[in-house]
């Protein structure tokens, strides 16, 4: 029977089968079942998602980690490098509107569950491919991780203090964007069939290629004009992080000569605004090493909670420097009438609190149905719902360690 559709939950019986593991995959299928979608997360037998035992932390059996982005998803044990495993995965495929994967390129061809082999079975399969360098080209058969794209990409070249090392960010930020694109990408072919089925065409998918270098590139924005390159480099100034006397740090910043007017005077230091060095943007970042230092030693006279009161109003970018403890605790985050932190009820780990969907649709966030899942904790069910597998066929397939 047709799924109802909610305003929060938009892709309401939408099936996504994913092959995927780790994190840009992950992260991509999580805000699908966020939408509403029915994602059925295929795992190897005998551990699961490798990310299931990247830790500590640890809550019960798997890593928080893993928990972080596998809620709303129904995990499939099964091993697909044997044929009959292969032969559930293509079944499945069928009943599905999107497939998700990230194995190195043409590792799943040699199983028949490409691109080509599915969509010959199922016309309307959207079937996205993430990878590390992309599905062509020299570096295809190379595996894909965060650090390596960031690296080659330009990222860390350009993220650090002048006189420093690169610094790798805090997370995976080219996985995460990976994502995010293989994200919009599913949801614009997805419009893409339904329009084509509401003109009375043939709905048809298409293979997505989404890859973490691609995605690294084509986000450095505004920085690939830098032609120096080197970490540090700025388009305006100040915009950094300044230790105030109780060694906390406050972020601050002037994005204009308005801007930097307000900061002065907020900073108690209105003479800044006028001195001939930095009457302009392009004044200042030429001058930084001499207004950097007047700033810091202003910030430095006072404590946190000081400039905070002082900055309020001002409608300049500020803050603290928080720590992930202090970011969730902070009042925009833990308000209850946010509802950006929600608590589930995992089987094994029992209450689990965690940022929840980021937006909203007419007011309300989509919502979390399911804990991440235990290690095959739904193969039976799915099988038995879209397969039509029974006890027996059941019982011949654990036998033969083609499920767990």
């Amino acid at each position: 029977p047709p799924v109802p559709i909610s305003a929060h939950r938009p892709l309401a019986g939408i099936r996504v089968l994913d092959l995927t593991r780790v994190l840009a995959g992950p992260y991509c299928s999580m805000i699908l079942g966020d939408m509403g979608a029915d994602v059925i997360k295929v795992e190897r037998p005998g551990g699961g998602d490798e990310t299931r035992q990247w830790g500590p932390p640890f809550a019960a059996e798997d890593s928080v980690y893993f928990l972080s982005v596998n809620r709303n998803k129904r995990s499939v044990c099964l091993d697909f490098g044997q044929p009959a495993g292969a032969d559930l995965v293509r079944r499945l495929s069928r009943r599905c509107d999107v497939l998700l994967e990230n194995f190195v390129p043409g590792k799943l061809a040699k199983r028949g569950l490409d691109f080509a082999s599915l969509s010959a079975q199922n016309p309307g399969l959207i079937y996205c491919s993430i990878s590390g360098f992309g599905q062509s080209g020299p570096w295809r058969r190379r595996a894909g991780y965060d650090v390596a794209a960031a690296a080659i990409g330009g990222f860390l070249g350009i993220t650090g203090e002048p006189d420093g090392p690169p610094v790798r960010a805090g997370v995976a930020v080219t996985d995460l964007s990976t994502g995010l694109y293989a994200l919009s990408a599913i949801l614009a072919a997805l419009y893409r069939r339904r329009t084509a089925e509401s003109l009375g065409e043939v709905g048809r998918g298409c293979w997505i290629d989404a890859n973490l270098l691609d995605t690294q590139v084509a986000t450095m924005s505004h920085a690939r004009s830098r032609a120096a390159g080197a970490q540090g480099t700025p388009t305006s100034r100040p915009t950094r992080p300044f230790d105030t006397s109780d060694r906390r740090q406050l972020i601050l910043g002037a994005g204009n000569d308005r801007q930097f007017g307000v900061l002065c005077r907020r900073l108690g230091a209105p003479h800044l605004a006028t001195d001939p060095r930095f009457l302009s943007n392009r004044l200042r970042v030429a001058n930084r090493t001499s207004l950097i230092p007047l700033i810091q030693a202003l910030v430095r006279a006072r404590p946190l909670a000081d400039w905070l009161a002082a900055l309020e109003g001002s409608d300049l970018p500020y803050g603290p420097v928080n720590t992930v403890a202090e970011a969730l605790a902070s009042p925009p985050v833990a308000d209850p009438a946010s509802g950006l932190l929600v608590t589930c009820e995992h089987p094994a780990a029992g209450r689990v609190t965690a940022p929840g969907p980021a937006v909203r649709f007419d007011g309300r966030r989509g919502e979390v149905t399911r804990p991440p899942p235990r290690l095959g904790e739904h193969t039976d069910e799915v099988l038995g719902e879209l397969l039509d597998c029974g006890c027996e066929e059941l019982l011949e397939l654990r036998r033969g360690k083609v499920i767990a």
